[in-house]
């Protein structure tokens, strides 16, 4: 174009310098309107549309080509989405069916472990063996339990309960839940709440697996004979549980 401008102004032809630039901005034109077309579906495509489709009609090649390989990458994004869903919701249903299948001949053991504890007896070996199944089989029910919580978190399906209440209830609750089984291995348990309530939105039974299996790490793995601290304190509008 340069060349062409410097032949032009040579010759002094103006009528021609004039066509040459309205071909120039026409080209100029054309080009960027391929060039929004590239952009926009750029844009689609940052913001999650896996389903992209270009207009590539009168692009030149190499417009084209990158045309091509948006949708490529779409297609690429698409196919590898589709397969971890797919995988997620064979996960889930495995879970939940290996789950209730486990959960059938469970619902049994406990039920006939609680009749053998009815049963009159003086052989103490047969209570003890009872207060073991008893205890085993609702410790693999609870087992049960959490596998499918997690399944159904993992998928973004669990449920969540909401209300209001108290938040110093739950260290009330430890205090006597706890008590013995930090006795077990010599620990004080020292709590701190303020003195008038703290109302919280949460759920109850969320936060309080929560606690308990804190309180349980601590049971298991901390010092024999040191103290245990749990205090409840507000910050900047929330209720601030600490564990130490």
């Amino acid at each position: 174009l340069f060349v062409l401008e410097v032949f032009v102004f040579s010759i002094r032809q103006e009528v021609l310098w004039l066509i040459l630039n309205a071909v120039l901005c026409c080209g100029i034109v054309w080009m960027s309107t391929r060039l929004k077309r590239l952009q926009l579906a750029g844009e689609d495509l940052a913001k999650g549309n896996l389903k992209l489709q270009i207009d590539t009609s009168g692009m030149p090649y190499d417009f084209k080509q990158h045309a091509e390989n948006l949708e490529a990458i779409s297609s690429g994004i698409n196919a590898a989405v589709e397969e971890r869903l797919k995988s997620e919701r064979m996960k889930t249903e495995l879970i939940t069916n290996v789950s209730h299948d486990i959960k059938t001949p469970l619902t049994s053991i406990i039920n006939y472990a609680d009749l053998i504890s009815k049963e009159k007896t003086d052989n103490e070996k047969i209570r003890e063996y009872d207060a073991v199944l008893i205890r085993q089989s609702a410790k693999l029910k609870r087992l049960i339990e959490d596998l499918i919580e997690a399944s159904k978190a993992s998928t973004g399906n669990l449920e969540v309960h909401i209300s209001e209440f108290d938040a110093s209830v739950f260290v009330g609750q430890i205090a006597g839940e706890y008590e013995d089984k930090l006795a077990e291995h010599s620990l004080k348990l020292i709590t701190d709440i303020p003195d008038k309530p703290v109302r919280i939105l949460a759920d109850s039974r969320m936060m309080w697996r929560i606690f308990d299996n804190l309180m349980n790490n601590i049971s298991k793995y901390s010092m024999e004979g040191s103290r245990v601290y749990l205090s409840l304190t507000r910050k900047e509008g929330k209720a601030v549980y600490v564990f130490k």
